[in-house]
């Protein structure tokens, strides 16, 4: 699995994600979807021919909130995509990947709890739609990877090929090193 981040989360581009995520400000994806575009444009390059697929919300998460964070994301970039490379065949799918379980906030837990928070959380529930398929997944923040780890599990299972991440941001603990560079890039 390879992955790609805009940036690192903090400074700026905290505030903006904070104010998508947290402030319900939406008009601010257009502008996280542009900057994960020009991250996007290396990294997917010969394999244009992906299913673009967003990290999915459990509905009752999704409804309190009103929208779906990394689905604004992913398609913004994919708008912005669109534009630069109308050749490229990225395919945004927001039903093949669904969370079936509600789970807790990951921020302020361990790599352990992350992964048990997120066991079963993940279904795909069309896998002939994945079979053989290259996927971009898209979230708004790399903190660990037990998210990207769980929804590329299921989406290996049900029989993509491969699966990318792309994230607007990373987040990286002072005096850890958490980001192999073989694993993620960070573009900016």
């Amino acid at each position: 699995m390879k992955a790609v981040a805009y940036g690192g989360y903090h400074g700026e581009l905290r505030s903006l994600v904070h104010l998508l995520k947290y402030d319900g400000m939406q008009p601010v994806a257009r502008r996280l979807g542009a900057l994960l575009a020009n991250s996007l444009e290396a990294f997917v390059g010969s394999a244009s021919q992906m299913l673009v697929i967003p990290v999915p919300m459990h509905p009752t998460k999704e409804r309190q909130r009103g929208f779906n964070h990394a689905e604004l994301l992913a398609r913004a970039a994919m708008a912005e995509m669109r534009r630069r490379h109308p050749q490229w065949g990225l395919h945004l799918e927001t039903g093949l990947l669904k969370r079936v379980r509600i789970t807790v906030s990951q921020a302020g837990l361990t790599t352990h709890q992350r992964r048990q928070n997120l066991r079963g959380a993940f279904f795909a529930p069309r896998s002939a739609r994945l079979a053989g398929r290259d996927v971009l997944l898209v979230d708004d923040i790399y903190t660990t990877v037990a998210t990207v780890r769980a929804c590329s599990r299921v989406l290996m299972n049900a029989g993509a090929r491969s699966v990318r991440v792309a994230t607007v941001a990373r987040a990286q603990r002072e005096g850890v090193a958490m980001w192999d560079s073989g694993f993620l890039r960070t573009v900016n």
